[in-house]
C-alpha cells in the first residue's frame, strides 16, 4: 500500500545525519567514497549502456558545429566525456568535486585532446573564464540542473551563454520524475527495510535530492528572449541496475537542444 513508503523516511534521515553541510563538500565526499564505477559500481547514474549515449551523439551531430570544442558540464568520472572525445576536436570535462576529476583522469589515461578540471559552473565569471580559454564551444549537461536550486540554475545558465557564444550548441538532459521524493526512492528500489547500495551511498553523503526539471523549469533558466530552443521533449535517463541484477533502470527525463539568441541573430 502507498502509505508504507513513509517507513522509508526514518532510514533516509539516519543515513543523512552525518553528511557535510556544504553542497560542494557533499559532492566531493560522495566521489571520495566511490570504490567502483561502471554498470555494477557505486555511482547511481553511471550505466555502461550505450542507448542513452547514442541518442545524445545523434542529436549533437545533427545540431552542433563539430569543429568547435565541447564542455561536459558535471562530468563525474568522465564516462560521457570520453564518448564526446571521439567526435569533437577537444573535450573538457568540468565538475564541482575534485575527487570526481581525480577519478575521471584515472579512467581516461591515454585519450588525446581530452582534459578535466574542478570548477563550479554556477560561480561568477565561470563562463567568461572558459570562453577566454576555449573560444566558442558546445556544451553537454546531463543531470546537473535538477540537483540545483533556482539561483544556481540561473547562474549556471548565464555562464553557459558565455561558453556557447555565437556558434555553440547546448544539449541538456535532466531527470524529470513526476512523483514525490518518496515515490522517486521507491522507483529506484527503496523499501522500508532496505536501499540499493548505490542509492544508499548517495543518501549517506547527502548529495542534493533531485527535483523536477521539465519544460516549466527550463523556461525559468533559459528565457525566450535570450535562448532559442531547437528541441524540447520527454526522454529517459539511465541508472545502474538496482531492482534487477543485469538491467539498467530508467527515469523519466527532459531533453533540450538550445542556442543563444546571439547565435540566432548572427545566422543568415
Amino acid at each position: 500500500m502507498s502509505w508504507k513508503r513513509y517507513f522509508i523516511v526514518p532510514n533516509v534521515l539516519r543515513l543523512q545525519r552525518h553528511a557535510p553541510k556544504d553542497v560542494s563538500s557533499r559532492w566531493d565526499a560522495y566521489w571520495e567514497s566511490i570504490s567502483r564505477t561502471g554498470e555494477h559500481g557505486d555511482v547511481l547514474w553511471d550505466t555502461e549502456s550505450a542507448t542513452e549515449a547514442e541518442r545524445y551523439l545523434e542529436e549533437l551531430r545533427r545540431h552542433c558545429d563539430l569543429s568547435l570544442p565541447i564542455v561536459d558540464a558535471g562530468c563525474g568520472n568522465g564516462r560521457f566525456t570520453r564518448m564526446l572525445a571521439d567526435v569533437f576536436p577537444f573535450t573538457l570535462g568540468v565538475d564541482l568535486a575534485p575527487h570526481a576529476i581525480t577519478r575521471a583522469n584515472e579512467e581516461s589515461r591515454g585519450i588525446p585532446d581530452l582534459a578535466f578540471r574542478a570548477m563550479d559552473l554556477a560561480a561568477p565569471m565561470a563562463g567568461t573564464e572558459l570562453a577566454a580559454e576555449l573560444g566558442e564551444a558546445n556544451v553537454l549537461v546531463r543531470g546537473v540542473f535538477h540537483t540545483l536550486d533556482l539561483p544556481d540554475r540561473q547562474a549556471m545558465a548565464h555562464n553557459l551563454r558565455d561558453v556557447l557564444g555565437a556558434r555553440g550548441t547546448l544539449l541538456l538532459a535532466e531527470t524529470d520524475f513526476p512523483g514525490s521524493i518518496l515515490e522517486y526512492l521507491q522507483h529506484l528500489g527503496a523499501t522500508p527495510t532496505s536501499l540499493p547500495k548505490p542509492l544508499e551511498r548517495a543518501i549517506t553523503t547527502g548529495i542534493p535530492r533531485p527535483a523536477h526539471f521539465g519544460s516549466a523549469e527550463m523556461a525559468e533558466c533559459f528565457p525566450a528572449d535570450e535562448w532559442t530552443v531547437l528541441l524540447s521533449e520527454r526522454t529517459f535517463i539511465e541508472t545502474v541496475p538496482m531492482r534487477t541484477p543485469d538491467l539498467p533502470e530508467t527515469l523519466p527525463g527532459w531533453l533540450a537542444i538550445l542556442r543563444t539568441r546571439q547565435q540566432a541573430a548572427s545566422t543568415p
